[in-house]
């Protein structure tokens, strides 16, 4: 997708890795990187400790955090969780920790904390029985290998909240930006880009504003899980 923006924009776009979630985030914090993609409420905290703006998302998408459970498994309803071990992905991953514990905490159900990587190891190990349930996020769900999804349901979902954004650190001109921008938009007008978003479980993008991330700063959420 890189090398497809980079011939479309006319920019040399090259990707950052991180060992883990946790790590990617504090380079973002730290300014490290001139184009992130991330959870809602890590982008508010990015706009607010570096002046990141949000300039692109998922057309017509949204956020859903979510909470799993095997099919045929016991747990039929959140309060069946009191003292069990459930499976979340890091300490700072919103969508599948933060705002399912969140959750769990207003409706008084203590549960057991095990960090397992990723969102998908996550659903893979509960699908396995490893643990009562998991915290997800359901783009990545509606992603997931059939055989693994269609052995788990949902216990809980969250409301509607805006998509992961895609946003740039003040220091990248503004020129710069319009023309990768424009490149990504008119990915959902391409055969090839079609392509290259249905990998990610995206059918297009759009232009993305930061006021729509409000509902996110009202939620006042930590960064991570102490």
């Amino acid at each position: 997708m890189l090398q497809y923006l980079s011939e479309k924009s006319g920019l040399s776009l090259q990707l950052k890795t991180a060992k883990d979630i946790p790590t990617y985030q504090q380079q973002v914090m730290e300014g490290q990187c001139d184009i992130a993609y991330m959870s809602p409420n890590s982008y508010i905290a990015a706009n607010k400790a570096g002046g990141y703006l949000a300039f692109a998302k998922e057309k017509g998408g949204k956020s859903v955090a979510i909470i799993v459970a095997r099919k045929d498994g016991p747990i039929k309803q959140l309060s069946q969780l009191s003292g069990q071990t459930m499976a979340f992905p890091s300490n700072t991953a919103f969508m599948a920790t933060i705002l399912p514990l969140k959750q769990l905490e207003e409706e008084k159900v203590a549960v057991k904390i095990q960090y397992v990587v990723s969102i998908d190891s996550v659903y893979r190990s509960v699908a396995k029985g490893l643990f009562a349930a998991g915290g997800g996020e359901a783009r990545t769900f509606g992603a997931l290998d059939p055989a693994i999804r269609d052995q788990l349901t949902l216990l809980w979902q969250s409301d509607d909240l805006p998509p992961f954004p895609f946003f740039a650190h003040p220091r990248v001109p503004a020129a710069a930006l319009g023309k990768l921008q424009k490149a990504m938009i008119a990915m959902g007008q391409d055969e090839q880009g079609q392509a290259l978003l249905k990998v990610v479980n995206i059918k297009a993008l759009d232009k993305a504003d930061d006021a729509e991330y409000n509902a996110v700063r009202k939620l006042n959420l930590p960064l991570e899980v102490k």
